[in-house]
């Protein structure tokens, strides 16, 4: 059975991964015949507002990742600058949604070298278990038709008044992209029940291992999800008070 890692991190906190997540993204873009359209920018690398979620194989290295990046005042999320031009009502969508707690699912990439298994759709639930940790009340994504339905089953709908019912034609002819968002990404009431439990789980035990089996194979995956500090502290504390009752 293969085994990964999945791991959460703030971007700034990490400069090593976030440099081998932008090489191996930028390898993927390259693969998909997109590079020269899609450019990879990776200022995120330096923001404090962006929180990264990778996979990690023990002799293959990093296989994957994903990021959220948080709605902020001083920049605009990626999708609005993706897509103000074709659909400019993207924008006042995205700055009603920005004070209550809001971010970017982004930056989705498979290597070559471990796909098929379904690790995007792994991700996908890592990010979003993650929400009440960095105070998010809402995810939003611009996602390549063929894994949409990872975010579909992880309760984003389409957002229907973006585009032919959330669908455009982005960044190539031959790629179909969807505008999504997850509006309540806390309690989760649009999700199916075997998947809010999954993530129920996550947000209850960030730090903790399972047999997953997204696809036809099974993974042995190792979870790290916490990333505040403090958090860290008070989870620390209560697994403590488990072992104490334990006892």
């Amino acid at each position: 059975m293969e085994k990964i890692t999945i791991r959460a991190f703030r971007a700034v906190d990490d400069p090593v991964s976030c440099e081998r997540y932008a090489q191996e993204h930028a390898r993927v873009l390259t693969d998909l015949g997109v590079s020269s359209v899609v450019v990879p920018d990776d200022s995120w690398t330096k923001d404090e507002h962006t929180y990264v979620f990778v996979a990690e194989h023990p002799t293959l290295g990093m296989v994957a990742g994903i990021r959220l990046e948080r709605a902020v005042r001083i920049r605009p999320l990626r999708m609005q600058v993706c897509l103000a031009g074709m659909a400019p009502s993207i924008v006042p969508v995205l700055d009603s949604l920005e004070p209550h707690g809001n971010a970017e699912l982004c930056g989705l990439w498979n290597a070559h070298r471990f796909a098929g298994r379904g690790v995007p759709w792994l991700l996908v639930n890592a990010a979003v278990a993650s929400a009440p940790q960095l105070g998010l009340r809402s995810i939003v994504t611009f996602i390549a038709e063929y894994v949409a339905p990872y975010a579909e089953r992880t309760g984003f709908s389409m957002m229907s008044h973006i585009g032919d019912e959330g669908r455009l034609v982005y960044p190539i002819p031959s790629i179909k992209t969807w505008a999504m968002v997850l509006e309540d990404a806390l309690t989760l009431g649009t999700v199916e029940q075997d998947v809010r439990q999954r993530l129920v789980s996550l947000r209850t035990r960030p730090q903790q291992f399972r047999v997953e089996q997204p696809k036809s194979e099974e993974i042995f995956v190792l979870y790290d999800l916490l990333v505040d500090e403090s958090m860290k502290t008070r989870y620390e504390q209560v697994i403590e008070t488990r072992r104490r009752y334990a006892a």
